[in-house]
């Protein structure tokens, strides 16, 4: 052999090795590369406190190279944790090259790369200036947990039953978590409520109307309330299952039993996906996580904090009802289909997709009747009871809410066949409406957690139109939010699929195509559900303090100031001195405090007042409001009684008295000078000038309030 043959071959060893190493480290290199960098990514902001960096690059010329040091003594001391992992492997397994092992490493820390996603979570809000990205890093999280999850249970000390759809040998155990969460969120969410309540953070707009309409009817007045237009809530809803609540409210005849009971209810709505879960799934473990997912849900939080609304009493029906039809309990599901069509009327549309459910898993004739009923009640209620007869009313005889929709329907007086219109002559710009960005995000938060397994329980799918098409094709900002009330009519059903979805998923072919096991899929994706719920939550939820959250209008404050403390302390006193049959006008902010008698009005409606309480330290209590509340007392119709912590109590001259214990440290009339300055136009004693408008993130937050008051109903 010549030694330009030996020079070629020797050439030739050379670009193979090269070419086998390059594939080697193609092979484990860039993951092993992203895992070395991570923990320097991670442990730098924290350590040092630079977190914003992230959204904003901002650091220092100094600050950058310190964090390449770090990201660089990262990348060190993870490969000499690689190397020692090499070297104890060797001692079994002489053979074992480098890559391979760090093949097999990389196989668990991977799960390191959740560390940099978890700081940028950290950023403070956000959740709020850049939520695309926030959600990408749950999803991205969600999905690594996911996988670590799967190889965790591969694992023979973590290995689940072959069957996952078994029941738990320790089901008492579960079942004790399950009543500890119930509790926990009782207790945690009625708390919240009542701290936003007394931090007068709840509105007339929709606690102050609740309150009034069921003590009213709850004192033989049906369904009235004073405090909206035409004094009768079947202007706007017709919901009698409020009924129900006057025995429980007259023990306490507060808005606070309101938001109690609110959250009792809401919270029971775990019971029927709990029952459901064991029923399809099997495994009483399973159906606490189902539960606790439930409990974790930024949507039910959004409804449980806004107020009150009757909407939110169809949370637990809902699941109640298609339970009890897959059970067969048909007695129990009739009362619990009666109660539904109580709660609200439009709730009769929501009934009809439960009839179409009946019918496709074979339960013709009550699917048939569950649907007729239905229709015919909503028919009878819109022509016999209610103001307006039309499915979304009009302005002029009722509240409207054509406006909802107002891009599906252009023209006012076409109503909801505008809405059909629509969709039939230009699907296009329907979907355009749909597939806007703040409704997928709003899809998002709601499927995330859930895993959008509920799009995979086969024939239950169809229980999600009603909530898929009120909310995907609204034009109102409020109905495709975590934060009201409106998804309610989304999100019960996606809960009554969810044992469904997960059931169909973990024996479906295409997983077993992949050569995914069956118990190992279940579980991981019971841990997964978890996980998303977690974080959703943390970012979207009110369990944990975040910047996106919302209690309706406001933010909830969890850390009252005193001054906020000495304010509700003055609005009980006022209360308790003017007494439960006064005739009062209420300003916004102040209203679910005085409600709850036969006469309260919403500012500035006076009508036959005896009192004005107004809440001055908020923007909603506008210039326009300041001149008329000055306009009463120079004139001398009114006298101010109080004026501290932004709180004003106005007493209308000679056409009441107060109780003895408030006439002796006011007096029974206007004073000889105040008199005198009414007389000569000059300013009332004590008139206050501008007050001070808070600069919390509730300012401004009724301007939506204030539209919705003069349009719409609760």
């Amino acid at each position: 052999m010549t030694t330009t043959q030996e020079t070629e071959q020797a050439k030739g060893r050379l670009l193979r090795t090269i070419d086998a190493t390059v594939a080697q480290l193609w092979k484990w290199g860039p993951l092993y590369l992203l895992i070395a960098i991570s923990p320097g990514l991670a442990l730098w902001p924290l350590l040092t406190g630079t977190l914003r960096h992230i959204i904003k690059n901002d650091l220092s010329i100094g600050q950058r190279y310190a964090m390449l040091a770090a990201v660089a003594i990262s990348v060190v001391a993870t490969t000499a944790a690689y190397v020692a992992v090499w070297r104890r492997r060797r001692q079994s397994e002489p053979s074992l090259g480098f890559g391979d092992s760090v093949v097999a490493t990389n196989r668990w820390a991977f799960i390191v790369l959740a560390g940099p996603l978890l700081v940028g979570l950290h950023v403070a809000r956000i959740e709020i200036k850049h939520a695309v990205f926030t959600s990408f890093l749950t999803a991205a999280v969600t999905a690594l947990a996911m996988v670590f999850f799967y190889r965790l249970l591969g694992l023979k000390r973590f290995a689940p039953p072959e069957d996952p759809f078994v029941p738990a040998r320790d089901g008492r155990l579960a079942r004790g978590v399950l009543v500890a969460g119930l509790v926990g969120y009782c207790a945690l969410l009625s708390w919240f409520s009542l701290l936003d309540h007394r931090n007068l953070a709840t509105t007339v707009y929709d606690l102050g109307i609740y309150d009034n309409l069921v003590w009213q009817t709850s004192h033989g007045h049906f369904l009235d309330c004073s405090l909206i237009r035409g004094g009768n809530h079947m202007s706007a809803h017709f919901d009698p299952i409020l009924l129900l609540l006057g025995p429980i409210y007259l023990l306490y005849p507060h808005a606070e039993t309101l938001l109690v009971i609110q959250t009792l209810w809401l919270a029971s709505g775990a019971l029927p996906l709990w029952l459901a879960a064991r029923r399809r799934l099997k495994n009483e473990w399973m159906a606490t996580i189902l539960a606790f997912v439930y409990f974790l849900y930024p949507a039910l939080h959004g409804v449980n904090m806004f107020d009150f609304h009757s909407v939110a009493l169809m949370v637990p029906l809902a699941m109640w009802a298609v339970y009890l039809l897959d059970a067969g309990a048909m007695r129990r599901y009739w009362l619990v289909f009666a109660l539904l069509l109580a709660t609200r009327e439009d709730i009769s549309l929501l009934n009809c997709f439960i009839g179409a459910y009946a019918i496709l898993i074979g339960r013709t004739r009550t699917g048939l009747a569950t649907i007729a009923i239905s229709l015919v009640y909503l028919t009878g209620v819109k022509m016999f009871v209610m103001a307006d007869s039309s499915l979304l009313m009009s302005a002029d005889k009722a509240y409207s809410y054509i406006y909802f929709y107002e891009e599906m329907i252009p023209h006012e007086q076409e109503g909801a066949r505008g809405l059909f219109t629509t969709l039939l002559v230009n699907p296009l710009f329907a979907l355009q409406v749909l597939f806007k960005e703040e409704k997928l995000l709003f899809f998002f938060h709601l499927l995330l957690p859930m895993l959008a397994l509920p799009f995979a329980a086969g024939r239950k799918v169809v229980l999600m139109l009603h909530g898929l098409l009120f909310l995907g094709l609204a034009s109102r900002k409020h109905l495709f939010s975590l934060h009201y009330q409106y998804s309610a009519l989304l999100f019960p059903m996606l809960f009554a699929a969810l044992p469904d979805g997960v059931a169909r998923m973990t024996d479906s072919e295409r997983l077993r195509t992949l050569g995914l096991t069956r118990a190992r899929v279940a579980w991981t994706l019971m841990l997964g559900m978890l996980t998303g719920s977690a974080l959703v939550s943390w970012k979207r939820g009110v369990l944990l303090d975040n910047a996106s959250f919302v209690a309706g209008w406001t933010r909830l404050d969890r850390r009252p100031t005193p001054e906020m403390k000495e304010r509700y302390a003055k609005v009980q006193e006022i209360v308790a001195r003017i007494g439960p049959e006064s005739k009062v006008s209420v300003s916004h902010e102040i209203g679910p405090h005085f409600s709850n008698r036969r006469h309260a009005y919403h500012w500035p409606a006076i009508n036959d007042a005896q009192f004005i309480i107004l809440f001055t330290d908020v923007y909603s209590f506008s210039k326009d409001d300041e001149r008329r509340y000055q306009r009463l007392v120079q004139r001398g119709k009114f006298r101010v009684l109080e004026d501290t912590h932004g709180v004003i109590l106005l007493e209308r001259i000679g056409t009441s008295e107060l109780p003895e214990e408030f006439r002796g440290e006011y007096g029974e009339r206007p004073s000889e000078d105040a008199a005198i300055e009414a007389a000569s136009g000059q300013p009332p004693r004590k008139t206050p000038t501008a007050a001070p408008k808070s600069t919390s993130p509730r300012a401004g937050a009724n301007d939506d309030a204030k539209g919705e008051a003069a349009t719409a109903s609760p």
